[in-house]
This record gives C-alpha cells, structure tokens and sequence, in this order.
C-alpha cells in the first residue's frame, strides 16, 4: 500500500530527529552538571532547550508508535468481538480517533498562527517560540494520516502483514 510505504519513509525521519535530540539531551544534560559541579558556570539554554525537546520527542513517538497500533488504547469493545466484527469495530476506532487528532491539528494551528502574530522569542534560544511549537501540528497531522491507514488496513484485511512486519523489526 503507498500510503504505507510513505508512512514507513516519514517514520525514518522521525526516528533520526528523536535519536539525534534524545543524544542532545543526553550530552547537554551530562555537560551542564559537569559545568556546574566542576567549573560552577550554566549554560542556560541547554535547560530550555531540553524541555522543548522533551516534549518534541513525545510527541514523534506517538506519531511513530500510532503506525503500529501501539498507542495507548482502550480496547474493552474489540475483546467481545472476532474476525470480520472486530476489524470493523477497529476500523471505526481507527477513523474516530484521527478525526480527534484532525480536529487538534487544526487548533494547535490556530494556536502556531497565535503564537506567529505575538512574535514572543524564548530568552535562551533566542528564537521565536513558534519555531519551538512548531511540531504540534506536524506530529497531530502525521497521527490522524497513520489512523487513516490503519482503518483502510482494518477494512481491507491487512493487519496481520503490518503485525509481521513488526516483529522482524
């Protein structure tokens, strides 16, 4: 399916960004106790920048994890219910659940053009704190496009290739 082989292309590049910035917070964090305790100095901006990637690479892995189904999920109903019934009951799960995250794409760009308008910079990054938010709506966007393709996958039957591709990887 294309619209998995695009997923699968988008994904490598999620998981580069999140590698390089958890190894960025890694090395900040490391380097900035070293700062303090030895040399008694701070960089400032590796404690911003580091909460910025926090929630940066939260953000990519639910993106990421939303691909294979393994995002948090309530799934009382779809135990009850076998073959055929369940794949539509997920599939209709599947479609509620990236109208959700259209509908938080289109505010959180609401709130990217809010936070464009103020011009407000981060004091230690020195950058406009749009640039910072600027993943909300990419990561909310990439989740609702990977629900879609785990509905079409629900309804064409194509689950199970998707969960054996998981375990080779």
């Amino acid at each position: 399916m294309i619209l998995r082989k695009i997923s699968n292309v988008i994904e490598k590049i999620e998981e580069i960004i999140i590698f390089i910035l958890v190894m960025c917070m890694i090395l900040f964090s490391f380097l900035q106790i070293i700062l303090r305790n030895f040399f008694s100095i701070s960089v400032f901006w590796f404690d911003d920048f580091s909460r910025h990637a926090v929630l940066w690479v939260g953000f990519l892995g639910a993106s990421v994890v939303t691909g294979y189904a393994k995002h948090i999920n309530i799934d009382i109903l779809s135990r009850a219910f076998k073959g055929r019934a369940k794949n539509i009951l997920n599939a209709i799960k599947y479609v509620i659940s990236s109208a959700i995250c259209i509908i938080l794409t289109t505010a959180s760009i609401k709130f990217l053009r809010f936070e464009m308008e103020s011009g407000e910079k981060s004091i230690t990054l020195k950058v406009p704190i749009w640039y910072l938010e600027v993943f909300f709506p990419i990561t909310l966007g990439m989740m609702a496009f990977r629900f879609l393709i785990l509905a079409i996958e629900e309804i064409s039957g194509k689950t199970t290739e998707i969960k054996e591709e998981m375990k080779i990887v």
